[in-house]
């Protein structure tokens, strides 16, 4: 496939300022309803691609996480048999559960936005329209994870899903890392990441690749594991295919596959739902689908 140069440069770029605009709409519509509602007691924070500045024009909703100050979900699978039982010892349960506080956030965004308001398995997804692009709504509550009883290692968010499932993340740390690894490549890192997604996107509407084979965060993730030499090519395009050949081979080597992390580097990227896999069949078709 010939991508011409003007239509990489075009995909390396961030979303517009119309489009910009449509996301602080649905981020302040959600803000005003989650003050409204809760005071002082919540946060609202921007996560994923769109605070990160790594969102393209067919991904721009927005990622909001509305986190409660007053409760948080523990991590002590690190934790001594010994400190295990004096956490348990000193720890009571939240007699306000996560559940109640998901169906309270629900019910506040469908008292302002009606239907468009939709419960998911892992948030509520407040739909878009001319003014606002879609928002995925998380309610959530803080994470610490602890390294020793009276030690934490490192603190984050956590919400549980509707099957159940509790899911920690580490919105600020992978906001960090992403500005110093784009700062330490000369601003490229970004650039590929759009340039990557943009290639997913229209491998998809050609049928070359099924829609939601690769997620943003997968892809994302994936780049920030590339050494910064990678990103010091002449084009973008030279970048974007050096990037992916790079992911490519170390996907077919386990030792090194195991080993890459979330942007956050407090997690294993490909020692869960993600598969080296997938990563490995999706960076070659990038790789050839972006070759001159």
């Amino acid at each position: 496939m010939n991508v011409t140069p003007e239509r990489i440069s075009l995909w390396a770029q961030a979303i517009s300022e119309t489009e910009e605009e449509k996301c602080q709409n649905a981020l302040s519509a959600v803000i005003d309803v989650m003050r409204d509602r809760f005071g002082s007691d919540v946060k609202v924070i921007k996560q994923g691609s769109h605070r990160n500045r790594t969102n393209v024009r067919a991904d721009s909703d927005v990622d909001i996480a509305v986190v409660h100050k007053g409760h948080y979900f523990p991590d002590i699978s690190k934790l001594s048999d010994n400190d295990k039982a004096l956490h348990k010892r000193y720890s009571t349960d939240s007699v306000y559960t996560f559940e109640q506080f998901k169906a309270d956030v629900h019910k506040a965004l469908q008292d302002k936005f009606g239907t468009a308001a939709e419960r998911k398995n892992k948030c509520i997804r407040v739909a878009g329209n001319t003014y606002r692009v879609n928002a995925d709504v998380v309610p959530a509550y803080g994470h610490k994870r602890f390294r020793a009883y009276d030690n934490i290692e490192a603190e984050g968010i956590g919400f549980k899903t509707d099957k159940g499932v509790v899911v920690y993340s580490y919105p600020d740390q992978h906001y960090n890392n992403g500005v110093e690894k784009n700062t330490n490549t000369s601003g490229t890192f970004k650039a590929v990441v759009r340039i990557l997604k943009n290639t997913r996107n229209e491998m998809a509407a050609n049928r070359i690749i099924l829609p939601d084979s690769m997620s943003s965060f997968l892809v994302e993730s994936l780049v920030w594991n590339v050494p910064p030499s990678y990103f010091s090519h002449s084009t973008y395009r030279e970048d974007a295919r050096a990037v992916a050949l790079k992911i490519w081979s170390d996907m077919r080597e386990p030792s090194i596959a195991n080993n890459y992390a979330e942007v956050s580097d407090l997690k294993w990227l490909l020692r869960g739902e993600h598969t080296p896999a997938k990563a490995e069949a999706f960076m070659l078709q990038a790789w050839h689908y972006l070759e001159q």
